[in-house]
C-alpha cells in the first residue's frame, strides 16, 4: 500500500511501514536539517511547513501516518491545546488531508496526556471529528517496554479505518522482561561524558548512598530540603499562615524564618512549598512527611553529610529518586537521569524515556562512565543502522526524543493493515 508520513522527524513511521512492504509517497517535516537527513536515508525529500502545502497535490495514499505535535497537550509544556499558536492548529490540517484524500487507514501518535487534556474534552472533540468523516477509531497507551524493548516511554497510539475496525486487535504485550545490554555497543563513535558539575552531583549522592544503614527505608522521592524544616504543611500551607506565626518555623535545611517580610520568608522555603494555596495536595503532604521522617530517623549521620547536599544549590540536584527498592544502596549497574524532579536512579534492565527537552536528561551509565550513545539510542528507538542523523548532541537527542518508536509502530501497523 501507499502511505504518507506527516511531521516525519527522523522517519520512524517510514521505517516501520516500509519494512512491512508499504511505499511512502509523500512526507513533510518542518525542520530543514531533518528533511536533509530524511532524503539521505529514504531517497525522498519531505515538504516543509504543512500549512503552506497545496493539499490537493499530495499523492493518493492508503495509509496516513502522523506523530502530530504534542507540545500543546504534554505535561512538560503549558497545556494550551488548540490555543498553541503553531502546534495547536496541526490537528485541523490533518483533518483537511483526511477529508480530501480519504485514506483507508490512520495511524497517529501523541502523548498520553492528550486523553485527559481539558478534562478529556480535547480528545472527545478530536474523536468526534474523525468519526464524523466516516472512520471507526480506537486508541491505547503503549510503551516499548511492553514489547521487550528496553525503554519506558508511554505514548498514545490512535488507529482508525474507513468503515469499521471489527477485525483489529492491539498487539499483545510480552511478559518477558527486556534486556538493555543487548542494545548497548562496546565502542560508540561519539561518547558523551559527565560535566564537572554532574560529576560532583553524582559523587555527593554516591557517597550518601554508601552511608545509608543497610536495612533503612529510603523514600522515593527524597526531598533533602525537608531535612531540618518545620514549616506547616499538613493542615495549612505557609502561604495561608500569618507572617508572625511563620517566624517561629524553619524552612529549607532548617533555615530560620525570622524575617519581617513574608515574601522574603517564602524565599527560604522549598519552591514546591511556595504555592499560593491554602491546602497542599495529599501526594505532596505525603512526600514532605516521608522526607522529614527519614531525616528524624537518620539525623545522626545525615547532619555530618548535609553541607555537601546544601552545596549542590539547585533543588533538582538536592532531590533523590531511588527507583531500586530492595537493592543495595550503590550505583553499581544502575541507570541515572538528571531530571527536573531530581536525580533519578533506576535498575539497568531498561532505559528511562528518551526525551527531547534536554541533553542533560539523557540516561547516564555509570558502569560505562558515559551517557547512552547515539547508536544505542537509535537501537532502542528502532533506527538501528540509520545512515544519516544529526551529529551534534543537542540536535540528535532532540530528534531521537521526538521520534516514534519503530518497533511499537510496526506491531500496530501489522495488526491494523493485515
Amino acid at each position: 500500500m501507499k502511505f504518507i508520513d506527516l511531521f516525519a522527524g527522523l522517519g520512524g513511521f517510514h521505517l516501520a511501514l516500509s519494512k512491512l512492504g508499504h511505499e511512502c509517497v509523500f512526507a513533510c517535516e518542518l525542520e530543514k536539517s531533518l528533511r536533509s537527513h530524511y532524503e539521505k536515508n529514504f531517497s525522498l525529500y519531505p515538504e516543509g511547513d504543512i500549512t503552506k502545502i497545496d493539499l490537493r497535490k499530495i499523492p493518493k495514499h492508503d495509509i496516513l501516518c502522523a506523530g502530530f505535535p504534542c507540545q500543546p497537550f504534554s505535561k512538560a509544556g503549558f497545556l494550551n491545546g488548540f490555543d498553541h499558536k503553531v502546534a495547536g492548529k496541526m490537528f485541523f490540517y490533518l483533518l483537511k488531508i483526511i477529508k480530501l484524500h480519504k485514506p483507508n487507514y490512520l495511524i497517529l501518535e501523541n502523548v498520553p496526556n492528550l486523553l485527559t487534556h481539558s478534562n478529556g474534552k480535547t480528545w472527545e472533540y478530536m474523536k468526534k471529528k474523525i468519526l464524523k468523516i466516516g472512520y471507526e477509531i480506537d486508541q491505547k497507551i503503549l510503551s516499548p517496554i511492553d514489547f521487550k524493548i528496553p525503554q519506558t516511554r508511554d505514548r498514545l497510539y490512535i488507529v482508525a479505518k474507513r468503515g469499521d475496525l471489527k477485525n483489529f486487535k492491539w498487539p499483545k504485550k510480552s511478559k518477558v522482561k527486556p534486556n538493555l545490554k543487548k542494545f548497548l555497543i562496546k565502542k560508540p563513535s561519539k561518547d558523551k561524558n559527565l560535566t564537572e558539575l554532574k560529576s560532583k552531583i553524582l559523587g555527593v549522592w554516591k557517597t550518601f548512598l554508601s552511608k545509608m544503614p543497610k536495612n533503612a527505608y529510603l523514600p522515593n522521592p527524597l526531598w533533602s530540603m525537608e531535612f531540618g524544616a518545620t514549616y506547616p504543611y499538613e493542615n495549612q500551607t505557609p502561604y495561608a499562615t500569618k507572617t508572625k506565626e511563620l517566624r517561629d518555623y524553619k524552612g529549607s535545611f532548617g533555615e530560620k524564618l525570622n524575617l519581617s517580610n513574608k515574601n522574603d520568608i517564602m524565599e527560604l522555603l522549598p519552591k514546591y512549598a511556595r504555592n499560593k494555596t491554602d491546602k497542599f495536595p495529599s501526594w505532596k503532604i505525603n512526600m514532605i512527611r516521608k522526607s522529614r521522617l527519614f531525616y528524624k530517623n537518620n539525623k545522626s549521620w545525615v547532619d555530618k553529610f548535609l553541607p555537601r547536599i546544601i552545596d549542590l544549590k539547585y533543588e533538582a540536584y538536592q532531590k533523590l529518586e531511588w527507583n531500586c527498592q530492595g537493592e543495595k544502596f550503590n550505583l553499581t549497574k544502575k541507570i541515572i537521569s538528571f531530571r527536573g524532579s531530581g536525580v533519578r536512579i533506576k535498575r539497568n534492565d531498561n532505559s528511562p524515556t528518551l526525551v527531547s527537552a534536554s541533553v542533560s536528561q539523557v540516561p547516564y551509565l555509570p558502569w560505562k562512565n558515559r551517557y547512552l550513545s547515539h547508536e544505542e539510542c537509535l537501537n532502542i528507538q528502532g533506527f538501528k543502522g540509520l545512515q544519516s542523523y544529526p551529529s551534534g548532541h543537542e540536535a540528535f537527542y532532540m530528534a531521537i526524543g521526538n521520534a516514534v518508536n519503530v518497533g511499537v509502530v510496526s506491531k500496530i501497523a501489522k495488526n491494523l493493515i493485515n
